[in-house]
């Protein structure tokens, strides 16, 4: 994961209220006989050494945890930005996997415009949920276009 600017998982990810470290991306199992659960908990992700502008969490709650004295919200974002990415896109509830699609597709489209706009990681999320309101069957819906949130650095 180290060496590449931008991470997007879309998963399944599970908050521990109690003990946000532990909360965490359901990814794929190990081999058989290898000590990987499949499960990239948070205090894992401390662990790395990232060098990615962007991360993308595009799994239900991530961007949840518990307030820590001095340190803000504690979860998969504070861990991501442990780590070393400035930038994360996350949500704060859960998310239904067909309108998360379409908006994280917009999203990525709008970040590598081709039109010559470079935008802000914050304006290319704004214009993605922009477009999702334009849907008829979602427009007076935010559950399904206003989960996700930036965190951290909105700029590029």
């Amino acid at each position: 994961m180290g060496k590449y600017s931008v991470l997007h998982f879309a998963t399944h990810g599970v908050l521990d209220d109690r003990n946000p470290m532990y909360s965490y991306l359901v990814l794929a199992s190990g081999k058989s006989g290898s000590n990987e659960d499949g499960l990239l908990e948070a205090w894992e992700l401390m662990q790395c050494d990232l060098n990615a502008e962007l991360a993308v969490l595009s799994a239900c709650e991530t961007a949840r945890g518990r307030v820590g004295d001095g340190e803000g919200m504690i979860g998969m974002t504070w861990a991501l930005f442990v780590a070393g990415v400035p930038t994360t896109v996350a949500s704060q509830w859960q998310v239904p996997s067909e309108s998360t699609t379409k908006l994280m597709i917009e999203f990525h489209r709008n970040l590598v415009n081709g039109r010559g706009e470079k935008l802000s990681k914050a304006e290319a999320l704004r214009r993605a949920a922009l477009t999702l309101i334009k849907d008829p069957a979602l427009r007076m819906k935010p559950y399904y276009w206003a989960g996700f949130v930036v965190v951290g650095d909105g700029g590029w």
